[in-house]
């Protein structure tokens, strides 16, 4: 590969010739490109994947980097969005590829291009830690306050993976933090902004926590006012229900503290059915604990708690919900 950034003939004929006679990947094309854009060889690097793409390299991440080299290259407009055209043509819902396509521009420092396709990233997957966690890498790096708060602000609406308490508190920290930073220099109006994201992002409409104490394997099942049950079957429900924490089916201690976790942020208005299902094991006194959370992280939260005798029938709790933020068509 070095000896066809050292080729002394023209771009387009080197990387023919290259792509053609040897077994190069796409992988390895972008390590090219990522040197030829370090050396400022816009030109370069626009004919390597154009070159890529003409012989069956392509893949969409090309596309975005292409446009931004012909950016650079001051190549006239109306090319430059005829490769975006083509790109959305070829990348249709490719998620993958465009998180590809992100880790290229930030290691150009293309900071804007970086998260715009990190916004269309999460815009097709909200649920997708990894999108979210590379906007918040991205946007650290970019320096640029209001994509840092948009990064954390998404981290906090959308990643309920294992490690999502660390994650929402460092989320919230950072967030709080540019507020301050705001206010001390006498922008109290963007900072109010701000925390009004941070709230909006962190509040729960409805949060079901089933604590136990034990050996025990018990189950936490949700029947939403649409009639789709979240549980250990079928985590995620098509109105944003998760169960976010399944604490079943694990050898534990007799002492062990147990949990299994529910959310829905925005929730339907109706009846919320928890059931909670006693499978094998020791629970100590028996009972198991259910936290009923609403509006959870705002002014408005309100708690209440069940106390579940366990026995070999189901155990159900009816939570009525009033307030959810969820439009009912």
């Amino acid at each position: 590969m070095e000896a066809a950034l050292a080729d002394p003939r023209p771009a387009a004929k080197v990387w023919d010739d290259v792509l053609t006679k040897q077994s190069v990947t796409a992988e390895i094309l972008a390590e090219a490109v990522s040197i030829l854009h370090a050396r400022r060889k816009y030109d370069a690097a626009i004919e390597a994947i154009q070159s890529g793409i003409r012989n069956d390299l392509a893949a969409p991440w090309m596309y975005d980097v292409l446009a931004l080299e012909m950016k650079l290259a001051k190549r006239p407009a109306k090319d430059i969005a005829r490769v975006l055209e083509s790109r959305m043509d070829f990348a249709n819902a490719d998620i993958p590829q465009l998180l590809i396509a992100v880790a290229l521009m930030s290691r150009f420092e293309a900071w804007d291009d970086a998260i715009r396709l990190c916004r269309e990233a999460t815009e097709l997957n909200p649920e997708l830690p990894e999108s979210w966690l590379l906007a918040r890498s991205v946007a650290d790096k970019s320096k640029n306050p209001e994509y840092r708060v948009w990064a954390r602000c998404g981290i906090l609406s959308h990643v309920w993976s294992d490690d999502a308490a660390v994650l929402h508190q460092e989320a919230r920290n950072v967030v709080t933090e540019i507020a301050s930073q705001l206010d001390m220099a006498g922008q109290s109006a963007d900072a109010e902004q701000i925390r009004e994201q941070l709230r909006e992002a962190s509040m729960v409409d409805v949060m079901l926590v089933l604590r136990w104490v034990g050996s025990a394997d018990l189950d936490l099942m949700v029947t939403q006012p649409d009639g789709q049950v979240c549980s250990f079957k079928n985590r995620s429900t098509i109105n944003g229900g998760r169960l976010v924490h399944d604490d079943g089916g694990s050898a534990n201690e007799g002492s062990a503290k147990r949990f299994e976790q529910y959310i829905c942020r925005i929730a339907s208005n109706g009846e919320y059915t928890a059931t909670i299902r006693f499978v094998l094991g020791k629970a100590v006194s028996g009972t198991a604990v259910l936290d009923i959370i609403q509006k959870a992280g705002s002014p408005e939260e309100t708690r209440t708690t069940r106390t579940i005798k366990l026995s070999r029938e189901d155990a159900s709790v009816t939570i009525p919900i009033k307030n959810g933020r969820r439009a009912t068509p």
